[in-house]
């Protein structure tokens, strides 16, 4: 199956598609079909699927998370090559309620809280560099609306964490130098807060004060900005 071809078929599948500007969207009924389509027309050395019932995470939703990697060749991390969609269980059957087309290496997906609303979000594995670190795209789940918010930006971050103490993110980049930096979702999108802390792994390194720092100085400012 050629890239071409698919992408007819997600831009027909994609028909309603908001104008946030973002390659996703609840989809239509009939989604259903074409994906079943897509998967057939795949050439199957060259696809990858991968399927998770969320009954243990969002109980008595009916959520169903499904990743279609069509092209395993594709390592240009700019062009999608993995379709994922969200689907929720009625009548009988799954019926797609969101699909985004992203780029994904490794089919996996974590779930966690990262909004402070004691509902875990979905996390979908976007890339890894040749240290290992790992970024991932974020979906936002509303279970009471049955919606997802891709928070744009999100994949730029590596190797996420999310502090509920403080409602921020920070990471820890294993680099030529290690280092954390912090973050916090502003809407639907990521507010980067500019601050970079050095870890040279020294016994007397300044990492944890310089951390301690960073944190105090952040919520100052986010209080002064209420």
């Amino acid at each position: 199956m050629t890239l071409r071809f698919f992408l007819t078929l997600t831009g027909f599948l994609f028909a309603n598609c908001n104008n946030s500007g973002q390659h996703s969207a609840a989809i239509p009924t009939g989604g259903s079909k074409v994906l079943k389509k897509i998967a057939a027309l795949t050439d199957k050395s060259n696809f990858e699927e991968t399927e998770i019932i969320c009954d243990t995470v969002y109980k008595s939703r009916g959520y169903k998370l499904t990743l279609i990697r069509f092209d395993t060749t594709n390592s240009n991390e700019t062009i999608p090559n993995t379709l994922f969609t969200l689907s929720k269980q009625a009548n009988g059957q799954y019926l797609p309620i969101y699909s985004d087309s992203i780029f994904n290496t490794v089919q996996e997906v974590h779930f966690t809280d990262f909004n402070n609303d004691n509902i875990k979000d979905i996390l979908v594995q976007n890339i890894s560099d040749v240290r290992s670190n790992w970024t991932y795209y974020l979906y936002l789940v509303d279970t009471a609306h049955d919606k997802l918010k891709r928070i744009k930006g999100f994949e730029e971050i590596k190797n996420p964490n999310y502090l509920p103490q403080y409602n921020l993110i920070d990471n820890y980049v294993m680099s030529g130098k290690n280092w954390t930096s912090f973050y916090k979702i502003n809407g639907d999108s990521i507010k980067n807060f500019e601050i970079v802390i050095d870890d040279d792994q020294t016994e007397n390194g300044t990492y944890g004060r310089d951390y301690k720092k960073a944190i105090k100085t952040i919520m100052t400012k986010e209080r002064n900005n209420r």
